[in-house]
């Protein structure tokens, strides 16, 4: 199955299209790009900061993610990450181990274009667990 993402570097560099074959235990997948075609780019994931599972490419420069947890909201451990770039993310974490190099996150606010986020653990300035 092809998803739409949006994989961000942590050089600052920014790849959009899909993929067919990025597995979190594997040290590199591809990327197609979403605008014509192309030729599928290969990314190491130790060289992500993340890798964006997005509903559209467009996205929203204006939105403001909701940064307060309800207590009727989703399953999963409540969770404040900070990456080393200043980003903050709330949400909650999905299956996460301390094997590999990274895990899945899903963003708080259901409004947001990101559906899922695999954060890499090395981008990460801080991981909050909020009760």
């Amino acid at each position: 199955m092809e998803n739409k993402i949006v994989v961000h570097m942590k050089d600052g560099t920014v790849h959009k299209g899909v993929t067919q074959d990025f597995d979190p235990a594997s040290p590199a997948f591809h990327v197609l790009p979403a605008e014509g075609g192309g030729v599928p780019r290969r990314v190491a994931v130790e060289g992500m900061k993340a890798l964006f599972y997005v509903k559209d490419y467009i996205g929203n420069r204006d939105f403001v993610a909701r940064q307060q947890f309800d207590e009727a909201q989703r399953s999963g451990r409540r969770t404040i990450l900070t990456f080393t770039d200043g980003e903050t993310m709330w949400g909650f974490l999905g299956e996460a181990s301390d094997a590999g190099p990274g895990f899945h996150f899903f963003p708080l606010d259901e409004q947001d274009n990101n559906i899922r986020v695999f954060v890499v653990r090395s981008s990460l300035k801080e991981m909050k667990v909020v009760s």
